[in-house]
């Protein structure tokens, strides 16, 4: 193994202590390191970028690579954006009040006020170039522009609150990639002996013929569709488009690294492809 490229899909996978181990043991043995900044939630990447930087020295982050889905998107062809999910700032104009950073994983924040409410804010960089911007009605998000390096790549549309499409722009500014976030029911079932110990207190219990214990329970997960407009490639999951963008960028003699937490829905994607987890 002559490199190492480590996929990261949230910032609960890059705060494993099993990834800062497995990096420091890679670049220890002089193995080239990469990590893909992969989030769908664009705006994580800033956040995950800062955490990168607590978690190795100077000298160690000085040899990491680090690239994000809008550097490895930056050439693809796309399509123009609809006039209709476009970002417009017309907010910069209301009285404003700026909150500078407190912590090293903070950055300054421009808030914009209406109607004595907070109706958009910016987060910025240090040089005051634009990380994010926000607009909000009614307390909650309703879109977001997203920045590296001052140009926008991103564009987030929410929905009741949460996430409802991300779009990856190119460097022309125009669509590469939409997610698009769908909910579903889950079903869970634990089974377990009589004798356990382990009890769910907010849960009723059943038996089964076996007289085992059994707990039933359901929750709403998110799961994203993926439309690429390079040729109009639909995949019915983020975990398709991840195998498909690692396939293109994991040169041969390359180590691939991914959560665990990823494992059991890429993987199967990638039946070749020699499969490291953190």
């Amino acid at each position: 193994m002559k490199q190492a490229i480590f996929l990261v899909t949230s910032l609960a996978g890059l705060k494993k202590l099993t990834f800062k181990r497995k990096v420091k043991s890679l670049m220890n043995d002089q193995i080239q390191v990469t990590i893909i900044l992969a989030m769908i939630q664009f705006d994580d990447c800033e956040i995950a970028r800062n955490l990168i930087h607590t978690l190795f020295n100077a000298k160690r982050l000085a040899q990491l690579k680090v690239v994000s889905l809008a550097s490895l998107m930056a050439d693809e062809p796309g399509v123009e954006v609809a006039a209709d999910e476009q970002f417009h700032a017309d907010f910069e104009d209301l009285p404003s009040r700026r909150f500078e950073a407190t912590t090293a994983l903070e950055r300054p924040t421009v808030r914009y006020i209406k109607d004595g409410e907070i109706a958009a804010e910016v987060r910025e960089d240090n040089n005051q170039a634009p990380l994010l911007k926000i607009r909000y009605n009614d307390h909650q998000p309703i879109q977001a522009a997203v920045y590296e390096a001052g140009q926008q790549f991103g564009l987030l549309a929410y929905h009741d609150g949460q996430l409802a499409q991300a779009l990856l722009l190119n460097q022309q500014g125009q669509v590469v990639y939409r997610f698009i976030r769908h909910t579903e029911p889950v079903n869970f079932a634990y089974t377990m002996g009589r004798t356990s110990k382990l009890k769910f207190t907010e849960l009723i219990s059943e038996e089964d013929e076996e007289q085992r214990v059994i707990y039933r329970d359901s929750e709403v997960q998110a799961y994203y569709e993926v439309v690429g407009y390079q040729n109009y490639d639909r995949f019915d999951s983020v975990y398709s488009f991840y195998a498909n963008l690692l396939e293109k960028v994991v040169p041969a003699d390359a180590g691939l690294f991914i959560d665990l937490s990823d494992n059991p829905q890429l993987s199967p994607y990638l039946p070749q492809q020699l499969i490291f987890n953190y």
